[in-house]
């Protein structure tokens, strides 16, 4: 597993490649950020488009901030979600 300024130099080089906020998910959950973990891996598109209008670092500072409440949305959307059989 890269190490997480690896993670975070790849999403700012192509944040439009969805495999690299997974890894970032991944990171965070393996470091026992489990909230911030289930937000980037479910909301990472509107993160994405977040970019635009702020830094990479500000705005997983939000996530951060607001991690408990995302979480639990992040999760209640991956419990709605079907899967594939």
């Amino acid at each position: 597993m890269p190490d997480l300024p690896a993670v975070l130099d790849a999403i700012r080089a192509k944040p439009d490649d969805g495999p690299r906020w997974p890894a970032l998910a991944s990171w965070l959950w393996d470091n026992g950020r489990d909230d911030e973990a289930a937000a980037v891996r479910v909301f990472w598109p509107v993160l994405r488009d977040n970019l635009a209008r702020a830094s990479l670092e500000s705005t997983l500072a939000d996530v951060a901030r607001h991690a408990k409440l995302l979480g639990q949305q992040a999760r209640e959307a991956e419990a709605r979600t079907p899967t594939d059989p």
